[in-house]
């Protein structure tokens, strides 16, 4: 069967190869055996693979970070998911293959009227938004504001707040975005600019704002630090700029404003990883939440899919080889 192994850390043009392994065997006592259906391709699975991220496998090695497969076989023992159910594979099962064996315990069933397409991304963005959202326990109706809002993170930031009963300040890039993100749910939605402050402060009527979460990093940083307030804490949890994290000190300073970065394999948020995917799913089957669609190669197309990666962004790899 097909897989997708890396060889070693650096370059994935040179490290990642396709090659013919065996089929899984049989599923022993709490395991099930998995039809892997799509997997993502994205930043964080090249940043494994060049050796950067803080999973490094033995090599050589399945990797890909999350995806969505039917259950073939399970093992002894195993009730709580069965043949046929669609799951979320979870973290340390590698994805880029066409089956793998699972700790049945570990996985999240979802219900079939969700989209595999849409299952397949909801391991990572959306755990990652919930647990942002839940950085610090803030009162109902708190402010909580955010770049990067029209990624898969934030998408999921502006959904889990408002399960929580907390509101939204959202900072995107350009004008598109922004009536979609009105519409699933977000309460200010602003274009990147210096006045962006102002114009928070403006519609809240200098209410406190107290979580910051940025995605971006870089140049970004200070416009969330412009509207944050005094004993804010600003999570950082991704660096889409490029750039690293350099806040004024002096802002820090005078605002008494925390800073902490975030990983969601800590393993004070693994035990929270399942019902977040399950909480996840639901919000999806209800329309409170729709990540960012994917275009979908063929695994065995790797080559293409990694090129346009680099071009334009997330790729769904599609392992099933019995579908046309």
């Amino acid at each position: 069967m097909l897989a997708i192994h890396l060889t070693q850390f650096g370059e994935p043009e040179q490290s990642l190869k396709i090659v013919d392994v065996p089929e899984p065997p049989a599923p022993a006592v709490g395991q099930a055996l998995i039809q892997v259906e799509y997997a993502p391709l994205d930043h964080h699975d090249l940043l494994l693979a060049r050796g950067v991220y803080p999973v490094r496998p033995e090599l050589p090695s399945v990797i890909g970070n999350e995806g969505v497969g039917t259950i073939l076989a399970v093992g002894p023992d195993v009730t709580h998911v069965r043949p046929g159910d669609t799951v979320l594979l979870p973290f340390g099962t590698f994805a880029w293959s066409e089956q793998v064996l699972a700790e049945a315990a570990k996985l999240t069933a979802v219900d079939k009227s969700i989209s595999l397409e849409q299952a397949a991304m909801l391991t990572i963005n959306p755990t990652t938004g919930a647990l942002l959202v839940e950085s610090r326990d803030l009162p109902a109706g708190s402010w909580v504001v955010q770049n990067a809002a029209n990624s898969g993170v934030g998408r999921s930031v502006i959904a889990f707040a408002k399960e929580r009963g907390l509101r939204t300040i959202n900072i995107v890039r350009r004008e598109k975005p922004v009536t979609e993100l009105e519409e699933l749910g977000a309460d200010i939605v602003l274009v990147d600019s210096p006045d962006v402050a102002t114009r928070v402060r403006a519609i809240t009527g200098d209410a406190p704002v107290l979580l910051g979460l940025d995605g971006v990093s870089g140049k970004a940083t200070s416009l969330l630090l412009d509207v944050l307030t005094e004993g804010a804490l600003l999570v950082i949890y991704g660096y889409m700029s490029g750039e690293p994290f350099t806040p004024d000190q002096n802002v820090l300073k005078s605002k008494n404003i925390t800073t902490t970065e975030f990983w969601m394999y800590e393993d004070q948020y693994l035990l929270r990883h399942p019902a977040l995917g399950a909480e996840s799913a639901r919000l999806v089957a209800e329309g409170r939440l729709t990540l960012p669609s994917a275009p979908v190669h063929k695994a065995e197309d790797f080559a293409a899919a990694l090129a346009h990666l680099h071009k334009n962004g997330k790729v769904l790899l599609d392992f099933n080889p019995h579908r046309s």
